[in-house]
């Protein structure tokens, strides 16, 4: 059975994304690379859900200064459990990181990105 966990990474180098595929394939989260085109693509789109369309636009906006991690149908305690296990593998945090809500999965993956920017920078005081 495919699992429906998803996780969506944006900006992520090649070294980091394999350690989380390892996690991943680990706990039965399918993870999806999401590169700099598909940035203008609704959260929604970009997680699979079946209401929501690809554009196939390409962004053109401002490339990311940083990385960006939606994890997308997680449970309260699957979600626990990822994080624990992302921490004692020893991978690096992603500081800018959100999970599929019905608010966020019609923003744009640079609309998300903006919010949790400043969301982070708001909480500490980093530009």
């Amino acid at each position: 059975m495919q699992s429906t966990k998803k996780l969506l990474l944006f900006n992520m180098d090649d070294n980091k994304t394999s350690l989380i595929r390892t996690l991943c394939a680990n706990l039965n989260v399918r993870l999806v690379r999401i590169y700099r085109p598909q940035y203008g693509e609704s959260i929604g789109a970009l997680a699979g859900i079946p209401t929501f369309r690809m554009t196939n636009e390409p962004y053109r906006g401002d490339d990311f200064a940083q990385e960006m991690m939606v994890m997308c149908g997680f449970q309260s305690d699957e979600l626990d459990t990822f994080l624990k296990a992302y921490r004692e593998m020893g991978i690096p945090p992603v500081w800018l990181k959100a999970t599929l809500t019905p608010h966020n999965m019609n923003w744009s993956g640079a609309e998300l990105y903006r919010e949790l920017a400043e969301e982070h920078r708001q909480l500490h005081g980093k530009k």
